[in-house]
């Protein structure tokens, strides 16, 4: 199984790739109909020199992905570990989104490709999927699995199963972020209580 990349140690090159990639889709392109004349074109880079770090289009975009996924996580974390009660950390993540809703199109984007190989709800691979798709979602799970501990402690929720938590805290953050991109003009204070309260009410079932 190939290793799975380490996004704190890329070259510049890998960099500009992810870069061309997201900004692409935050100007609204169809991942499935990118081209690699496009990204390259994009990154200023020849496409042989893209290949030496990539093997098709298809890795290109996933790993640009899983990159600004991580990225935006650890953005959003600095600002949950700041704050104190459940809510107000869960609201963090809610009120980075919307601050930064034109760059969560790739999480949305991640989260739809993913959940065709994964079923987060069990946590395992499926559809043929390798393990090496299931690898580069676990940072994503062990953001989630740290940031429910916080809903335990102050006993918040009843649902004891991991897998159970991590799905449901998922769920309604794609959610949320589907209704950024796609919603009416309800009231965004009345979107974030309701998408809280529904993952208390989830866990507490």
């Amino acid at each position: 199984m190939k290793e799975t990349k380490d996004y704190t140690r890329l070259s510049k090159k890998e960099i500009a790739i992810y870069k061309a990639v997201v900004d692409m889709i935050n100007e609204g392109a169809d991942v499935n109909g990118m081209k690699v004349g496009e990204i390259t074109n994009r990154a200023g880079i020849g496409k042989g020199t893209a290949y030496e770090y990539f093997t098709s289009k298809e890795e290109m975009v996933e790993e640009a992905l899983v990159y600004t996924t991580f990225l935006q996580i650890n953005n959003v974390k600095d600002r949950v570990e700041k704050a104190e009660a459940f809510k107000d950390k869960f609201y963090c993540i809610l009120d980075y989104m919307e601050e930064n809703r034109d760059q969560i199109r790739t999480f949305l984007w991640m989260m739809r490709l993913k959940g065709k190989a994964i079923d987060i709800s069990n946590l395992t691979v499926s559809g043929g999927a390798c393990e090496e798709t299931l690898s580069k979602m676990n940072y994503i799970i062990e953001q989630a699995e740290w940031f429910v501990q916080f809903a335990e402690e102050e006993k918040l929720i009843t649902e004891s199963n991991k897998n159970y938590q991590i799905s449901a805290l998922i769920s309604q953050i794609v959610q949320f972020g589907f209704y950024l991109h796609f919603g009416g003009g309800q009231d965004l204070k009345d979107v974030k209580r309701f998408i809280y309260e529904g993952y208390i009410k989830q866990l507490n079932g």
